[in-house]
């Protein structure tokens, strides 16, 4: 169960590169480590992030890994992180949905009880002391959005989505949210199921977060620009740009 006190939350980025995984560049993609009074949550764990969390973070132990959906981008290192031992707290913890459970998990019926947690839309899950609440966006397959709170620190991770996603109330004035922005301009044959520049801005104007973090941004592709068009569209509020071993104390 989440404290009530107010206590610092640290995110660290260990890998933000959405869509695809260069072969040559070989960015991390899209994993972050949250963390708060000794517990450590991971949000996903794409290609490169088991690496980069042994590079950035190696005093890390894990209560619990979320899976917003079952895109290799966000899920190829799973069994790289089940499988270590070291990185644990205590053992191996899972969340996500029931569909990407089906994805993702080989034989669940072999792993231990409370291994496997199932979340859903609209549900609340307690996290060593973090406090999880998940909402459906838009995309090609059932993905989730996470709310995290503990003490009176809350982050949002928008995971992957179109502009249409309803964003709940409750998701509403975070201090950090981390907003996927695969497009930098949208043109007509470009997927409805990821964000542009000035859609991010909008989705960060009904957050309303203290600062909004852009992320997923293909291998190659440009951050700044980005940034340059969501700063024009939302001059109010504060943007910065993901990159690999970013680290952010919210307090």
């Amino acid at each position: 169960m989440a404290s009530t006190t107010d206590v610092k939350v640290r995110v660290t980025v260990l890998g933000c590169v959405g869509s695809s995984f260069d072969q040559t560049l070989r960015q991390p993609c899209s994993s972050y480590l949250v963390e708060s009074d000794g517990a450590a949550l991971l949000l996903d764990c794409g290609h490169g992030s088991f690496v980069s969390l042994q590079e950035l973070a190696p005093e890390a132990r894990l209560d619990a890994i979320f899976v917003s959906h079952a895109h290799a981008d966000h899920v190829a290192d799973l069994e790289a992180f089940m499988s270590s031992t070291e990185i644990w707290r205590e053992r191996p913890r899972l969340l996500a949905s029931e569909e990407t459970m089906a994805s993702i998990v080989r034989a669940p019926v072999e792993l231990v009880d409370d291994i496997l947690v199932v979340v859903r839309v609209g549900g609340r899950t307690d996290v060593a002391n973090f406090v999880m609440e998940f909402s459906q966006t838009t995309h090609q397959m059932p993905t989730l959005a996470t709310s995290v709170s503990s003490g009176h620190r809350r982050v949002v991770y928008s995971s992957d989505t179109g502009p249409s996603w309803a964003v709940p109330t409750n998701f509403v004035g975070a201090d950090l949210a981390l907003v996927e922005c695969t497009l930098e301009r949208r043109q007509p044959e470009d997927s409805v199921f990821h964000l542009d520049a000035a859609e991010a801005a909008a989705v960060a104007c009904e957050l309303s977060a203290r600062t909004t973090l852009i992320t997923h941004v293909p291998p190659g592709a440009s951050t700044e620009a980005r940034l340059e068009i969501a700063r024009g569209a939302a001059p109010q509020l504060e943007f910065m740009g993901a990159k690999a071993g970013l680290q952010l104390t919210l307090n």
